[in-house]
């Protein structure tokens, strides 16, 4: 109850912080209205908008609610790694450009906020599922994103301290966001570092057994929680949640050793953070 509690007034907080300062989120709208502009904005490669509007779909328990949320977890999942590996490319530019390193900066700081802000959805949603979701197989309702699985070249010019262009930026954060988007699918039905395997996976119907799905989701939630460290964001709050969900996640799966390990590594990791 205590991390639920947590869990809830970070995603509040949040919220909040979004309304404040970001943009807006989609009008209240019928379920199905919902689902298809969310597959709309997936295609056309906005997943912000996607996940903006899965997050609404689940407002209220309707039919679309638990498709939608197997999807945000897979997608908000992907999102937050990708702003967060696009914010530590930019942090590596803004070490090693000493003409103008606050550009880089700026970019650290909005996208770590955006990663921030899509942790706490795929939080939220993982929590969501294994509490009211016992299904032993788990269906994937949705196709597969535009972009690559390759990591966008264009990441180099961050990460080696030359400012992309300003009609470059948007163009390489959408690549970057669809790259992790599909790694985290790739990653939900076991076929992680292995494209070929998720498209030929992804011509019929997908399901992925439980356990495979949420392994993937608590690795993802461990391996995120990081963007909530000493050396990026410090929100050691932020952090406890995130590893605590992903230890509740393992908890309810069989605990093979690959589970039992994962635990003891993310254990290890909030003891080190509660030493601090």
């Amino acid at each position: 109850m205590k991390i639920q509690a947590l869990l809830l007034a970070v995603t509040a907080a949040v919220f909040l912080a979004a309304c404040a300062s970001g943009p807006s989120l989609p009008e209240p709208g019928p379920p199905a209205f919902l689902w298809n502009e969310a597959r709309h904005a997936y295609h056309s490669g906005d997943m912000p908008k996607a996940n903006d509007y899965l997050s609404e779909i689940q407002q209220t328990d309707n039919s679309f609610t638990p498709r939608a949320r197997i999807w945000q977890i897979v997608l908000a999942g992907g999102i937050a790694r990708g702003y967060s590996d696009l914010a530590d490319a930019y942090a590596s530019g803004e070490r090693l450009n000493h003409t103008d390193p606050l550009a880089f900066h700026r970019h650290v700081n909005e996208l770590r906020a955006s990663a921030s802000h899509a942790a706490m959805d795929f939080t939220q949603a993982v929590h969501a599922f294994v509490a009211r979701d016992p299904s032993t197989d788990v269906q994937l309702g949705f196709d597969l994103p535009p972009g690559s699985a390759l990591e966008p070249v264009a990441l180099r010019k961050p990460y080696g301290g030359t400012m992309p262009l300003e009609g470059e930026v948007l163009a390489l954060q959408t690549a970057m966001l669809e790259h992790d988007v599909i790694g985290s699918i790739c990653l939900a039905n076991g076929s992680a570092n292995d494209s070929a395997q998720m498209l030929s996976k992804f011509k019929a119907e997908v399901t992925t057994p439980r356990f495979t799905f949420l392994y993937a989701a608590a690795k993802n939630l461990f391996d995120i929680s990081g963007l909530f460290a000493l050396n990026r964001l410090d929100q050691p709050q932020k952090f406890q949640v995130m590893t605590q969900e992903a230890v509740s996640a393992l908890q309810s799966i069989p605990q093979t050793d690959d589970a039992k390990s994962l635990i003891k590594k993310i254990q290890a990791a909030q003891k080190r953070a509660a030493a601090r």
